[in-house]
């Protein structure tokens, strides 16, 4: 009864449908489904409900369990086999904000693919909040994020402080109030956000943290937290400012890799709020792994502080 099957499985269970699961393994349909019938026949019972969503029975919940702990261990030797063998080899899954990717990876994957040819590196995006759940699931094998509390099962260490700042092109200060660009400028940077009270905002969503924090900031300012345009993709919300749309709440780090686009736009400091610690979250049940610290140690010797 091969190994690959269960692992087949718990994919199954986790993706929720055959097309997605198939998506995730990369074969069709039709293998996947040929693949649990014939683990069905070898065990005498029927293991998942072909329902929409997908179901387990009894008998196939009782197999999960099993097959989640196969899986986990079989993961386990090829990780140790690998450390034995010099090198690594395996997939190291890391959690990281999309804006978070754009500024480290490029440096990060050069150096570690450097030390660790063998070892291919799987991406999962989303908000903070969701890395963070990711890594309390233990559904990655480090996170790149705000960690701003106690989490469960997770460990924790420290990389570098991160800032957001309000950025607004000088051209929009200029229209809105008229004057010419060096005085509109000066005004802004000497009145704070509060100064920007007339202007359109370009707001990140809430569960990451630009969108919080700007929620926060413009709540202190005593201005109405609406935006002109929300989106999830800060890429697009700094397309748009450089346009002289609105004003964005944008970490300085992302301002200074994309300086060819956002080069003249004015930076507004915060309070203190909008400075926080980014650091590497691992799940604290997870074995020493070769690939997983050779990832944190390069992160950290690239953008330490």
């Amino acid at each position: 009864m091969a190994l690959e099957s269960w692992k087949w499985l718990v994919q199954l269970t986790e993706s929720g449908s055959f097309t997605r699961a198939s998506e995730e393994l990369q074969i069709s349909q039709q293998t996947l489904s040929s693949r649990l019938a014939a683990l069905e026949r070898g065990l005498g019972c029927r293991l998942v409900v072909r329902t929409t969503p997908l179901a387990l029975t009894r008998a196939g919940e009782v197999f999960l369990e099993y097959a989640r702990k196969a899986d986990s261990e079989r993961t386990a030797m090829l990780r140790q086999l690998g450390d034995v063998a010099g090198g690594g080899s395996g997939v190291l899954k890391v959690g990281i904000s999309n804006m978070r990717g754009q500024v480290l990876m490029p440096h990060v994957m050069t150096q570690f693919h450097r030390s660790l040819p063998g070892v291919s590196v799987r991406l999962l995006e989303g908000t903070n909040e969701e890395l963070v759940r990711m890594t309390e699931r233990g559904e990655v094998d480090l996170a790149v994020a705000l960690f701003d509390s106690a989490h469960p099962g997770v460990t924790v260490r420290r990389i570098f402080r991160e800032e957001v700042v309000c950025a607004v092109h000088p051209k929009l200060l200029a229209q809105t109030w008229d004057l010419p660009s060096d005085t509109a400028c000066s005004l802004a940077l000497a009145r704070g956000l509060k100064g920007l009270r007339d202007l359109p905002f370009l707001l990140e969503s809430i569960d990451d943290i630009s969108g919080r924090i700007a929620r926060i900031e413009l709540r202190h300012a005593q201005i109405k937290a609406k935006g002109l345009v929300e989106s999830n993709n800060m890429m697009t919300l700094l397309e748009l400012c450089a346009s002289a749309v609105g004003c964005v709440f944008c970490p300085t780090n992302l301002l200074d890799a994309t300086e060819p686009m956002t080069g003249e736009l004015l930076r507004v400091r915060l309070s203190d709020a909008a400075r926080y610690d980014i650091g590497v979250g691992m799940p604290s049940d997870a074995g020493a792994w070769t690939p997983a610290q050779v990832f944190e140690d390069v992160l950290g010797a690239l953008y330490g502080d």
